[in-house]
């Protein structure tokens, strides 16, 4: 997982000031005003192809959490950060309603995911630090809020998670990295496979590029590369090898 700089990307214009997830928002609100707190999402709209490409140009085809290449395997997911229609701060809870509805068409609340990540493992889950401070509609600040899942944005996830060899870990005592790493599954095996095998690959690239032959300089280019946040399991890159990122 790694820090997503949003900073530089245009809105899309369906969720823009005037667009249809803007007016849309302003339809929720009004509905739980009225006292409704089951909603419907229009998934045309946060699942717009002008959305997803922004996001997917953004994250360079990551997943938002995995950060494994989507695109050539699956369609991959918009993830609400936080959840839309309702959460659950543990496993056991019952869901929670309603949820971040007026964040549902809101661009800081949407990133690109790969379907495991967001629909077998994430999902509802949102726990925060404080429950009393949890927003509970529109009327109060998300921002007020301490979330112990990493936010990609607003958060830097190398200050709480790291990689011994392919193996995900929380960083030092770090309670937001054991959250996200289990509300997000990036330890699942299939996972912790993959990583293996591009691992496998990397240390005889390590070894190349502090040897003395020819090929050397080369390879500590390459490296450099692996290392920066456009290259597909950067953070378990840059963690076992940063000598030579």
């Amino acid at each position: 997982m790694i820090k997503i700089d949003k900073s530089n990307a245009a809105i899309p214009a369906i969720l823009a000031e005037g667009g249809k997830g803007f007016s849309e928002i302003i339809h929720l609100k009004a509905k739980f005003e009225a006292g409704e707190l089951d909603f419907k999402f229009n998934k045309k709209i946060y699942g717009d192809k002008s959305v997803k490409e922004t996001l997917k140009a953004i994250q360079h085809d990551k997943c938002c959490f995995c950060e494994a290449r989507v695109t050539h395997v699956s369609h991959g997911d918009i993830e609400h950060f936080r959840p839309k229609a309702g959460y659950k701060s543990r496993s056991k809870d019952r869901l929670t309603k309603p949820g971040y509805y007026w964040l549902a068409y809101d661009f800081s609340n949407l990133f690109f995911s790969c379907q495991l990540c967001n629909q077998k493992y994430k999902k509802w889950y949102f726990p925060i630090v404080d429950e009393t401070r949890r927003a509970a509609s529109h009327l109060h600040d998300w921002r007020d809020e301490e979330s112990l899942i990493l936010h990609p944005e607003f958060d830097d996830p190398e200050q709480h998670i790291t990689f011994v060899a392919e193996v995900v870990k929380p960083k030092g005592e770090s309670v937001k990295g054991d959250e996200t790493i289990k509300r997000t599954g990036i330890d699942r095996r299939k996972l912790t496979d993959s990583r293996f095998d591009y691992l496998l690959l990397l240390r005889g690239l390590a070894a190349l590029a502090k040897s003395d032959l020819p090929e050397s300089e080369e390879a500590k280019v390459l490296f450099k590369d692996l290392g920066k946040s456009t290259a597909q399991y950067s953070s378990m890159v840059r963690s076992n090898f940063p000598d030579l990122v």
